[in-house]
């Protein structure tokens, strides 16, 4: 694994807490984690296995409260089981996979073996941090930001070209929220209302190719019009891109 990093600790913290919980009765890593090639841009894997009454339960970012302050989250839908990406104001970023069946997981993969654990369950505690109920339009544009700039690190411009201009179809979309919101109708059969937001995300779009910066200024940019569109939207919404913040440093920084 090299140079040591967070994800050591992070798996040792996951595992007291998953051999606290009587509903978890195995423990696995799995992508590089499990093939030992883990680096500072990798998120760790892991996966659970529980009975499928349970799936959801811990599938959920909640569930890794424990690890400290979640940013933003996405959960998924598999066969056999349901996940979810976990995105920490720190920048650590966790895939959990919850199944029924360790036949479900991904052919690589690693068990590792729980440690014996006389105390309660430990996500049940008050030292747990729960992330705060938001509108699944925040939580989804912070994700795919914050994935955005994770591929760009990777020099994967492709794929980080093409989740970073997901961001100003974002802000569109806020707007025609907005639109509705003001009008007090989704049906609207002549247009002219927030016309103007357009010419803003055209703005965001650099004038000029820079490589990796291209993707992570139009991440930065697209989040401060999210911001203006946001607290229109929602009156009570407050600004917070912290983990992109430290995500988007440590990419500019390389």
């Amino acid at each position: 694994m090299g140079e040591r990093t967070w994800h050591s600790d992070a798996l040792c913290e996951i595992a007291a807490a998953a051999a606290s919980d009587r509903a978890v009765s195995e423990l696995w890593v799995h992508g590089s984690a499990a093939t030992g090639d883990l680096d500072e841009w990798s998120d760790l894997d892991v996966a659970l296995v529980v009975p499928v009454e349970d799936v959801h339960k811990v599938a959920s970012p909640d569930w890794l409260g424990f690890l400290g302050h979640a940013w933003t989250y996405q959960a998924t839908e598999r066969d056999g089981g349901a996940g979810v990406r976990v995105v920490y104001r720190d920048g650590r970023w966790v895939d959990l996979l919850a199944v029924s069946e360790s036949e479900a997981l991904p052919a690589v993969r690693r068990q590792v073996v729980l440690p014996d654990s006389p105390t309660g369950r430990v996500t049940g505690t008050a030292e747990a941090f729960r992330l705060p109920e938001l509108p699944a339009q925040i939580y989804d544009f912070r994700f795919t930001a914050a994935l955005a700039v994770v591929k760009d690190a990777r020099d994967d411009l492709l794929m980080g070209g093409h989740l970073a201009l997901q961001l100003p179809r974002a802000c569109l979309e806020l707007a025609m929220l907005l639109r509705d919101h003001e009008m007090g109708t989704t049906h609207h059969r002549h247009g002219g209302p927030g016309n103007e937001v357009l010419e803003r995300v055209l703005d965001l779009i650099p004038e000029e190719d820079s490589g990796r910066d291209s993707v992570l200024d139009l991440v930065d940019a697209s989040a401060g019009l999210f911001d203006d569109l946001a607290a229109q939207v929602w009156p009570d919404y407050a600004s917070d891109w912290a983990g992109l913040t430290v995500l988007l440093d440590r990419a500019r920084a390389r």
